[in-house]
């Protein structure tokens, strides 16, 4: 894990707690420290880094820093170091506190993914502020001795993990991506040979133990884990020993729970083509409010490969209920992320502007 710590050169009691941190993290992180806008803009556009920590506040290189961090996936911790409770925003409020909390103060805090307080009457504080909800408490050893150094650093490191395990998606190199996309189809059919092209099984890309702790968090958040269990056992694939119903994550503010297609709807149907409409229209208020995930296409996806349907009359049928269009770009979305080919579809692949645009919001479902 590669960290940048940016922090204000004249201000001496956090520079003493960014180099305490920097040394007593030991080999689990490997820190780089920045004193300067420029410098650390030069560390950010050379290095990959996991983390970008700000420290302190009112600092006129924020903005720019937390923009290009952002561009590179580099995920944000702000400490503001006491520097947002009232009698510091109130100091020369009016010439300088309020253009800078209007202009980037109060939205680097929001892009946070967590903000480090160091005690309740700094908590009380960012709670009447209202800016971002991920607010943790890491006692400062600097100041008081109720931590150590050793246990302060520890607690660091640990919520700089818990950082890196949300939204896991978003941090995924291309080869884990395709690897994701290997082993939900191989879950999905149970048989390897779906994955073969001209008679050939496809090469595995070789992935770190980050990258598979990336790919464990996603299926255990998105509740996909069944599913992936099967594919890693089709595929024989060879991965860390990584249970990431024990890693602790952040999920949005506004995040709500999954539920499975067949817990809504039930198994009481007709016929096929019974289902699948009511699939439809339930996939059709889910997209609607934003909750359309990786989960429902594989459970979709298993529908289709696993029961056969009218084909014809379901068209005829979903058009009546205007979820034709809709379906057709489901099946171009499972296409892409789960792999289910034109034979299996009952109404062909719809690849248009709002298609992309539902995948950005599926893909995006974990978001902070």
């Amino acid at each position: 894990m590669r960290i940048l710590h940016f922090f204000p050169a004249n201000d001496s009691m956090i520079t003493q707690h960014v180099n305490m941190l920097a040394e007593r993290m030991g080999l689990e992180a490997e820190n780089h420290l920045a004193n300067s806008g420029e410098s650390a803009k030069i560390l950010l556009q050379q290095g990959l880094y996991d983390i970008l920590h700000l420290h302190g506040c009112w600092q006129n290189d924020m903005r720019s820093l937390v923009q290009l961090a952002e561009k590179k996936k580099v995920r944000l911790v702000v400490s503001p170091h006491g520097q947002l409770e009232p009698w510091v925003r109130n100091e020369n409020r009016w010439k300088e506190k309020l253009p800078k909390e209007l202009f980037y103060q109060r939205d680097v805090i929001h892009r946070a993914y967590a903000v480090i307080i160091q005690g309740r009457m700094e908590q009380e504080c960012l709670d009447h502020l209202a800016w971002n909800p991920r607010c943790v408490i890491i006692r400062n050893a600097i100041i008081t001795q109720s931590i150590t150094p050793i246990d302060m650093a520890r607690q660091t490191f640990t919520l700089y993990q818990k950082i890196i395990d949300s939204n896991p998606l978003e941090l995924m190199t291309d080869e884990t991506r395709q690897m994701l996309f290997y082993i939900i189809k191989a879950g999905i059919t149970g048989d390897v040979r779906w994955l073969e092209e001209e008679g050939r099984t496809p090469s595995y890309p070789t992935l770190d133990r980050s990258q598979w702790r990336l790919l464990f968090c996603l299926a255990h958040q998105e509740h996909i884990t069944e599913i992936i269990q099967k594919g890693i056992r089709t595929l024989r694939l060879d991965t860390p020993d990584i249970d990431a119903s024990q890693i602790p994550y952040f999920l949005p503010a506004d995040y709500q729970d999954t539920q499975s297609i067949t817990e809504v709807i039930g198994n009481q149907f007709v016929s096929e083509n019974d289902r699948l409409l009511d699939t439809f229209r339930l996939l059709r208020k889910w997209q609607s409010n934003g909750q359309l995930s990786l989960r429902h296409l594989i459970e979709l996806d298993r529908e289709l490969r696993q029961y056969g349907c009218e084909e014809e009359d379901l068209a005829e049928q979903l058009k009546d209920h205007k979820l034709y269009t809709l379906a057709c770009r489901l099946m171009q979305h499972m296409n892409q992320l789960t792999g289910l080919t034109e034979g299996f579809m009952p109404v062909p692949a719809l690849d248009d502007r709002t298609t992309r645009k539902w995948q950005q919001q599926i893909e995006q479902h974990l978001k902070i």
